[in-house]
This record gives structure tokens, C-alpha cells and sequence, in this order.
């Protein structure tokens, strides 16, 4: 495939961030939110400091001399020496003519045209109630400068089977978790220098429950006895999520289990001779992805050979799985058929449903199936029922299948097969929160995807139910 997936680019960029651990999922999280309307007493912030305006209001109000204003203000002379200097400098001030007989040396200060100016709009500034719009980060206990429109509800996360990650405290914001000094520090994260709050008066929350999509990155030693997290919200590792998580309990309070991982389906022996092995895809999928990652930067000399999607026998790893997927979804030509012991709503989405029926649209001839044993209570009823619904619409082109029970984890698309012990169609939505590493194979040739598929159709025939 030309690109890669944001979960793909995600362990490309953070597979080494914990020495010694190896990453072995990546899971959808949600971050909860309160979207809060501070209603503050703000004023558009002054562009000069108020040493200088000071000195050029009072110049305004006919007080002259640098004297007079030292005594006025009570700060030292040379401070009053210095901002007279720059405004002389940007053209604020001047000196008046002397009058007839005066001293020389008794010089009075005068405002010029851009001064009078400046004076006058400095003195128009005064404060205003204004509703500042803030998302406010219960993980942290904290407003951060998030996205409004990145927020989604509590039953969408619900829906999707992300983990819900813990709130610090129970209960609603209250107006002394917010203070003026943190609405400016959000501000100026956003760039935006213009306001500036002098005090927060109250603050409404909404009602509706609202969480913030981020990603939880599971890493594990080879023993799989130590178990880490990252957090990667708004794309960037946070490590300040990372250390409130462990200090809600890690790992074990959100149910993130890892196990080993299982033995891969071996190949037929003259396959398994010239198989590029995980490592070497690895390492040509890390370099491509730089370069997406850099669109800018040059492609590097080891990027002229083929790349991994265009070995014709190849490892697959854990993660290139559901850019797989996705590529029988959005490209196949003539045929899709997918085994999977259990399925997921958090997989079958509307997304998923909208590319599998355009490749109906286009004449192609799709095969799904799946079942394990009598107990179906790893499938998602909603999951199955939207399947069956699509395959109803398109009786001659897409057969559904409860098997008696199979193991198979199968995936062929045109001239593609895919054998493996990742499960397809439930890679996401395990409430068990149990992940470890899958490895596959995927062999590009028409002359094993042809006898695969009839040796697939064979066995859906026998153990469809």
C-alpha cells in the first residue's frame, strides 16, 4: 500500500520508546472531558508594557517632565530615563519648543501624532465579562488548549469499545480549578496574545458526558511479565497522562493483560524457504513510513528496492494487519473472503460497511464467515446483524456464514492470501483487554490464492451451519 495507517505511523514512530519493552498494541482510548463556558473579565492585552504606558498616558494628562513622573510612579529614575529613551526611539514622544525665556535645559516632553494616538487607544482599553469556551481534562484535572470539535459523546466511545480512561476526581469542575493564570497560559499555547483574563467569575459545565479520542500504547518485556503504557493524545506521546494513569493503577486498573505470542501458521515448505522474514519487513515498512512521516525529506538509497507490499512471500506483522484489511476493502478487483472465529462492532462500523458494499457495487464477490463452537458470546450481536442485513441486500454477490466452529483466520483478495492467527473481524472491542503479538504471512501469487480460495469455500460449505 502506498500509505500507512494512523495506528501503522503510531508504532513506527514509538516502537523503541520504552528500552528493553516491545509494543505490542495499540488500543483506542477516551480521554474524559468536560466541556466548560468560563465566564471571565478579560480586556485585550496592551502591546506596550505598563511602565510605557504609563509614561505616555501621563505625558497625555500634561505631566512633562521625566521628574514629575518618577515621583509619581515611585520607581527609579533611570527606569522613567529608559522608556522616555525608546519612545523617543519609536516616535511617541518628543521635546516642545521652549518658551520665550525659559532654560534651555527645562525641556518638556510632548506626545507626537502616532503618540497622541497610542495614548488614546491605550486609554480606551478597559476590561469586559466575555464566555471563554475551555475543554477541561479530568485525567489531569486540568484545562488543556483541546480541540472543541475533537470531542465526541460517551456513547460513541461506548459504541466503539474504546477504554475509558479514569477521571482524577469524582464529581463536576468547580470555578477554583480554573484560574485566570490558566486561561492565559491557554491562550498563548493557541497563539492568541491578544486577551487577557484578569479573573474568572464563574464557570458552566455542559451535561452530556463527553470524552476526547486518544491512543493507549501497550508495551511488554518478553516475558510478558512487565507491562508499561504510553498515552499519545493529540498525536504526541504525553507523559504527564502516562504518570496520572500509573497513579490510577496502570495497567491492571484498566484490565490490559498481555499474553505470549501464539505460533504463526507455518507454510508449505517451498514457501517458508523463500519467505522474507518479520524482521527485514520491518525494517523496509519503518523507512517508508519515514518518509511519509517527511514528505519533504529525500528518499534514502535503501528505499530502491521493493517494498514490503511488493514481496511476493513476507511476514506480516501486528500492526501491517489492518492496512491489509483495509486494502481488501478500498481495492479489491474480484473477490474478498474472510474467516474469523468472532466479530466485533467496534470493527463492522459504518466505515467498514461503506467500503465493503462499493466493492459490491463494482462486481466484486465477497465470502465472510465466522463461529467458534456453540458459544457465541465473543461476537457482537449488532455486528452480525449488520452483516446479515448488507448480505440480504446483495443476495448474488455476498455470502454470510455462521460456521460450527473453526480457528481459521483467513484473508484472500484477488491475488492475495493471507494466513495468519490475527482474528479479522475482532481485533478491536475485546473486552477482555487481553493483546499480544500476531504474526502472519502473506504470499501475492495467483496460482496459491486461487487454491486457497476454493480450498476456503470448500470448508465454508462443510461447517456453515
Amino acid at each position: 500500500m502506498p500509505d500507512f495507517s494512523p495506528d501503522s505511523l503510531l508504532a513506527v514512530r514509538f516502537n523503541d520508546a520504552r528500552s528493553g519493552l516491545e509494543l505490542v498494541a495499540i488500543v483506542d482510548a477516551a480521554l474524559p472531558v468536560a466541556l466548560i463556558t468560563a465566564d471571565v473579565l478579560a480586556q485585550d492585552r496592551k502591546r506596550l508594557p505598563l511602565l510605557d504606558e504609563f509614561v505616555l498616558r501621563l505625558v497625555n494628562n500634561k505631566v512633562t517632565t521625566e521628574q514629575v513622573i518618577t515621583g509619581l510612579l515611585g520607581v527609579p529614575e533611570l527606569m522613567v530615563t529608559q522608556a522616555v529613551a525608546q519612545h523617543f526611539s519609536d516616535d511617541y514622544l518628543t521635546y516642545a519648543l521652549p518658551r520665550p525665556g525659559a532654560d534651555p535645559a527645562d525641556r518638556n516632553l510632548r506626545l507626537t501624532g502616532r503618540g497622541e494616538q497610542t495614548a488614546r487607544e491605550l486609554a480606551a482599553i478597559t476590561p469586559v465579562r466575555v464566555e471563554q469556551p475551555l475543554v477541561y481534562d479530568q485525567l489531569l484535572w486540568k484545562a488543556r488548549p483541546y480541540d472543541r470539535h475533537t470531542v465526541i459523546p460517551r456513547g460513541q466511545a461506548d459504541e466503539h469499545d474504546m477504554i475509558l480512561l479514569p477521571a482524577a476526581k469524582s464529581g463536576p469542575v468547580e470555578s477554583g480549578d480554573i484560574s485566570a493564570a490558566d486561561i492565559n497560559a491557554l491562550l498563548r499555547e493557541r497563539g492568541n496574545n491578544d486577551r487577557e483574563v484578569l479573573q474568572v467569575r464563574a464557570i458552566t459545565q455542559a451535561k452530556a458526558r463527553r470524552v476526547m479520542p486518544a491512543k493507549i500504547l501497550v508495551y511488554a518485556n518478553p516475558d510478558r511479565t512487565d507491562i508499561e503504557l504510553g498515552v499519545v493524545v493529540d498525536g504526541e506521546l504525553s507523559h504527564a497522562h502516562e504518570l496520572a494513569l500509573i497513579a490510577a493503577g496502570g495497567a491492571k486498573a484498566l484490565g490490559i493483560t498481555v499474553e505470549p505470542a501464539p505460533e504463526r501458521p507455518t507454510l508449505e515448505p517451498e514457501l517458508e524457504q523463500v519467505r522474507v522474514p518479520l524482521t527485514e519487513v520491518t525494517q523496509q515498512r519503518a523507512e517508508r513510513a519515514a518518509v511519509q512521516l517527511s514528505a519533504s525529506a529525500p528518499l534514502p538509497d535503501v528505499l530502491s528496492g521493493p517494498s514490503p507490499v511488493e514481496l511476493k512471500i513476507r511476514a506480516i506483522g501486528v500492526f501491517e494487519h489492518p492496512d491489509i484489511l483495509d486494502e481488501a476493502l478500498t481495492q479489491a478487483r474480484t473477490r474478498i473472503l474472510i474467516i474469523s472465529p468472532w466479530i466485533k462492532k467496534a470493527i463492522i462500523t459504518t466505515e467498514f460497511l461503506g467500503k465493503l458494499e462499493t466493492r459490491l457495487n463494482r462486481g466484486v464477490t465477497v465470502n465472510i464467515a465466522y463461529g467458534y463452537e456453540e458459544n457465541d458470546t465473543k461476537s457482537d450481536p449488532i455486528a452480525i446483524r449488520r452483516l446479515e442485513n448488507l448480505a440480504a441486500r446483495y443476495p448474488d454477490k455476498f455470502e454470510f456464514s455462521r460456521l460450527k466452529s473453526t480457528h481459521a483466520k483467513v484473508l484472500v483478495f484477488d491475488d492475495v492470501w493471507v494466513t495468519t492467527s490475527f482474528n479479522w473481524l475482532s481485533f478491536k472491542g475485546d473486552r477482555n483487554r487481553t493483546y499480544r503479538m500476531e504474526e502472519g504471512s502473506l504470499i501475492h501469487d495467483k496460482e496459491h490464492a486461487d487454491a486457497k480460495y476454493q480450498r476456503y469455500l470448500d470448508l465454508i460449505g462443510q461447517q456453515r451451519q
